[in-house]
């Protein structure tokens, strides 16, 4: 039988409203599995699947969208997770997090409670959890969902998660370095950092590394970048430096937090070839140094080309 125009009109309204309902969650859902998969590429993934699933259920019968839209994306994030961390184990070199610039789906109300969710350091710490002990975490924590909202996407009773997110936390805590520089001094420091690079100031450029300072680099094994963990201000200096005037002082930098920390981005024509974000310490020296050079990593940061 043919439907007639005004049952066509009702499917059509119904399809539009609820790809209003999705348009109006779609930012948390990505926040949510940004802070999953520490991957841009595979949290615009998760997003798009659970877009895909959400237009293929029957909507009147779904009394809380947002919780249905973030179950549906959590569930899928945890099995994205747990499949990239089986191929992990065959990643050349380091691995870091794909960087993103600020937050793309923040708003003003969030700045404050997702910036250190956002920070690598933040991020690889979270690599000590299991796939369903990262999503607890993330939901209660970061997010502020309560347990029975836990309960619900991962399908187990409020006291298993409780015991689930308890665990996380003693695991995080035993990572968790100390509070760094306010926004401004960082960026003060950056400045430095940037200045005494580029004078080619060896012992000038230690000096504002702590003692202890880790430099951390990712290539991917498509990109030259560093294999092992480089520490010590001297080593780091000396690896800096050399590595400004053999190739970074030839390409454009671009000062722009990274990751919601201040950084830099080196760009060579339209294509991002290296993301660099700074983690500093109270007594306002540099501890942790993370490039990026890995190009299916930055891809999502290019500009877009202007042929044809």
């Amino acid at each position: 039988m043919r439907p007639s125009n005004k049952s066509s009109h009702l499917v059509t309204a119904g399809h539009e409203q609820a790809g209003q309902v999705f348009e109006r969650v779609r930012p948390r859902l990505w926040q949510i599995a940004y802070r999953m998969l520490a991957s841009f590429a595979d949290a615009d993934d998760a997003v798009q699947d659970t877009y895909i699933k959400w237009h293929g259920v029957e909507h009147r019968t779904i009394e809380n969208p947002e919780a249905w839209l973030v179950t549906a994306c959590t569930r899928r994030c945890i099995d994205l997770l747990r499949a990239s961390q089986r191929t992990r184990v065959d990643y050349v070199g380091m691995w870091l997090p794909e960087p993103v610039i600020g937050d793309p789906v923040e708003t003003p109300d969030d700045h404050v409670a997702l910036a250190e969710s956002l920070r690598v350091a933040f991020l690889l710490l979270l690599d000590r959890l299991s796939a369903t002990e990262r999503a607890a975490y993330l939901l209660r924590d970061v997010f502020d969902y309560t347990y029975g909202d836990i309960a619900t996407v991962l399908n187990k009773s409020e006291a298993a998660c409780r015991q689930i997110v308890s665990r996380a936390k003693k695991c995080l805590e035993a990572g968790r370095e100390a509070g760094g520089l306010s926004e401004e001094r960082h960026a003060v420091l950056l400045e430095i950092f940037l200045e005494t690079l580029a004078s080619g100031d060896t012992n000038g450029l230690a000096r504002v590394l702590a003692a202890d300072v880790e430099l951390i680099g990712d290539g991917g094994g498509k990109a030259p970048a560093t294999l092992e963990v480089i520490k010590s201000a001297d080593g780091v200096a000396a690896f800096l430096i050399t590595v400004w005037s053999n190739v970074w002082k030839d390409f454009e930098v671009e000062v722009t937090p990274v990751n919601g920390t201040p950084g830099f981005l080196l760009w060579h024509e339209n294509s991002v070839v290296g993301a660099v974000s700074l983690a500093a310490t109270e007594a306002g020296t540099l501890r942790r140094v993370y490039i990026v050079r890995n190009p299916d990593k930055l891809r999502h940061l290019n500009r877009p080309s202007t042929d044809g």
